[in-house]
Formats: structure tokens, C-alpha cells, sequence
């Protein structure tokens, strides 16, 4: 689009530069785009929320407010000047291109490459995390994987404490900075095997494969305590946050991809509503009570149940003794078909006696049948 007529050395003071890049470069498409800030335009403006949202940026209100104005007015240029509609992508992209040109940023720093490109696709810009797109596509393939192969999977997801907060406290880039911080202290923490994404604005998502209750819920745990350890430093000064996490599995939470994320978020839901700074399971809304009543005279220790709902993990679920001798525990399960066993003494594993059903166990046993209905 021709620039003689629009000043735009004015223009690029009045915006955001980050935040046009973001919105030009970033993973959202332009129905994305739209779609948040029409919605955002229709009610009370948040105009940092809508930074947050759309392009992981932490903006000044007034900044971002001028950015997002200025955008509209383009795209509204634009579509007069071509007589068709042009998508806010496009136009931010057109806008950029001639701020960069009219305030002389050197192309080497302004043009992205095609592996930056690629990158920017999949990659949160500010925190260098993997982004919602990639997210939205791991977490459909993760699931299916563990169905086909019955693996436990397990999804975290995380938000800062009162980080609006800070940012009104500190300034939004002491926000971007705390991003940062927390993206590198989360990346200390967890697996090579863990994928870690930054869901939106101050939210994360971790994709735990292969891993059960028990154990994410000691990850998380871990997170929580290192971000809680962790101040962050700005200009000289400590300044402490906090995180609540949710925690969701499968198949004991949930079953579908879909499932997973609104236990997960449930979950931490629960979390910021108990106080923050802690990690929440999901309870699923059914349950079963396992019963094991030793033989007469046995010397039990110690009994836990175990099952495809655990990871066969003997360390899941350890039932409670009860003065009779016998043992019992309540398990919260989604309704479904699981398989299971019980551990006795640490070392003994035995079909439930009381199992009407039970299935070879494919090493010369057997395994009880479960069918909770909802």
C-alpha cells in the first residue's frame, strides 16, 4: 500500500513495536485475530489482556490501546483502497513493513528468516516456550498415543498468582521480565521428556507423558516450590511470585484430549480458589471403594490397589488397614472399564478373590475387571 500519504515515522511512535511484530509474525491467523478483538472491542476495552491474549506481550493499556486503534484504522485503509475485505494479518504485516521502513529499522533485525518464521509458528516470542498452536496439536496426538498404547498422560496447568497485580505494581515490563523468569525456572525443573507451553497470558500448560498421578503431582509440586524460591530480581530487588497448579490423567481423569484440558482446568480453578500457591487434583465425580479381606491368619502388612487408573504404580494408591485386619480404599475414577490387582506386603501381586471377571494378565495371572457405570 503506497505511504505518501500517511506519515508513518508517527504512526511507529504511537505503537507498540513488539506488539505489531507479535501481530504480524505471530501464530494467530487473522480470524483469530479478528474474532478477539472484535469481542474485546465489544465490551469493556482490556487492551493489555488483549496483548496478553493475542500476541503473549505484557503492554502498557495505553500502548497496546494505540497499537490495536491504529491497526483497525489500517486495515479499514486498506480495504478502501483495494475495494475488497483484507485480513488484519495482512494489514498488520503492510503497517509494520512501512513503520520499519519509515523509522529506518535495519532489515537484518526486522526480517525474520524462514526458520524464524517457522519458529515463530510454533514458539512463544517472549519466553522462548512452545506456544498454544503447538500445544493444541501435541495435546491431540499425546492423548491418542497413550490410548493406543494404555501409557498413563498427565496435564498440568499453571497461572501466576495476582499477576495482574505485579504488572500494575511493577510496570509491564517488570510483567515481561517475570515471564521470562518463570519460563527459565519451569525449564530447570521439568523432563526432557515434558513439553511445556505458554497457554496465554500468564498461563501454562505441561504435557506430561507417560507419567501418572503420583508422579506429576510430585512435579508439580517441585514447580511450585522452585518458582516460590525463585524471586524475581528487578533492578537490585527480590520480588517474590507464586503459582497454582491444576493436575489432570488419563484415563483415571479423562478419556478424550477435549476431558483432559477442562479437568486440568478445573483443577486450577480449585487452586486459586483455596488460597494459590498449591497444587489441586482433579476429583472425578465417581468413585469405587476397593475392599481386600487377607486369609485367616495372614500377616499383612501393607496392601495397595493397583490398575491401568495408576500406571500399575504401588505407590499410587495405598489402602487403609482397618482393625479387623481387612483393608480398603476409595478411588476417585471416571466411568469406564479398568483392570487391576492388589500389591500385598510390597511384593505379593493378586487378583481381587472377590472380582466376578477377571482377564489374563499376559505373565501367567490374572487381572480383576472393573465396570463403573456413571
Amino acid at each position: 500500500m503506497a505511504s505518501t500519504e500517511i506519515d508513518y515515522t508517527a504512526e511507529g511512535q504511537a505503537v507498540d513495536l513488539e506488539l505489531m511484530r507479535g501481530l504480524a509474525l505471530g501464530g494467530k491467523s487473522s480470524l483469530e485475530l479478528e474474532f478477539l478483538v472484535s469481542s474485546q472491542s465489544a465490551g469493556k476495552a482490556d487492551y493489555q489482556a488483549l496483548a496478553l491474549t493475542v500476541a503473549n506481550l505484557s503492554v502498557p493499556d495505553e500502548d497496546a490501546k494505540a497499537t490495536f486503534e491504529r491497526l483497525i484504522v489500517h486495515q479499514e485503509r486498506m480495504q478502501a483502497a483495494l475495494g475488497r475485505h483484507v485480513g488484519m494479518k495482512a494489514a498488520a504485516m503492510d503497517l509494520l513493513e512501512n513503520v520499519e521502513r519509515a523509522l529506518k529499522v535495519e532489515a537484518d533485525s526486522a526480517s525474520p528468516s524462514y526458520w524464524q518464521l517457522e519458529q515463530m509458528a510454533y514458539r512463544d516470542q517472549l519466553t522462548g516456550l512452545r506456544n498454544f498452536r503447538f500445544f493444541s496439536t501435541r495435546i491431540v496426538e499425546e492423548v491418542q498415543r497413550a490410548k493406543r498404547y494404555r501409557h498413563q498422560l498427565s496435564l498440568l496447568m499453571l497461572d501466576i498468582d495476582h499477576f495482574k497485580k505485579f504488572n500494575d505494581t511493577h510496570g509491564h515490563q517488570a510483567g515481561n521480565h517475570a515471564l521470562q523468569h518463570l519460563a527459565r525456572v519451569v525449564g530447570d525443573t521439568v523432563r526432557d521428556t515434558d513439553s511445556v507451553a505458554r497457554y496465554g497470558g500468564e498461563e501454562f500448560a505441561f504435557i506430561l507423558p507417560e507419567t501418572s498421578k503420583r508422579l506429576a503431582f510430585e512435579l508439580a509440586e517441585r514447580v511450585r516450590a522452585n518458582v516460590e524460591s525463585s524471586p524475581v530480581v528487578l533492578q537490585g530487588h527480590h520480588h517474590k511470585i507464586t503459582v497454582s497448579l491444576g493436575l489432570a490423567t488419563i484415563p483415571r481423569d479423562a478419556f478424550s484430549w477435549q476431558a483432559l484440558v477442562e479437568a486440568a482446568d478445573q483443577a486450577l480453578y480449585q487452586s486459586k480458589q483455596s488460597g494459590r500457591n498449591r497444587v489441586t487434583l482433579f476429583a472425578p465425580g465417581n468413585s469405587v471403594v476397593f475392599r481386600y479381606r487377607p486369609e485367616a491368619g495372614a500377616r499383612i502388612g501393607s496392601c495397595s490397589v493397583v490398575g491401568n487408573f495408576n500406571g500399575w504404580d504401588p505407590l499410587a494408591d495405598p489402602m487403609n488397614a482397618q482393625e479387623d485386619g481387612a483393608f480398603w480404599l476409595k478411588v476417585g475414577l471416571i466411568p469406564g472399564t479398568y483392570e487391576y490387582k492388589f500389591v500385598v506386603n510390597q511384593e505379593q501381586w493378586i487378583a481381587d478373590p472377590l472380582a466376578p471377571e477377571r482377564i489374563s494378565d499376559g505373565y501367567w495371572g490374572h487381572n480383576s475387571i472393573l465396570h463403573l457405570k456413571g
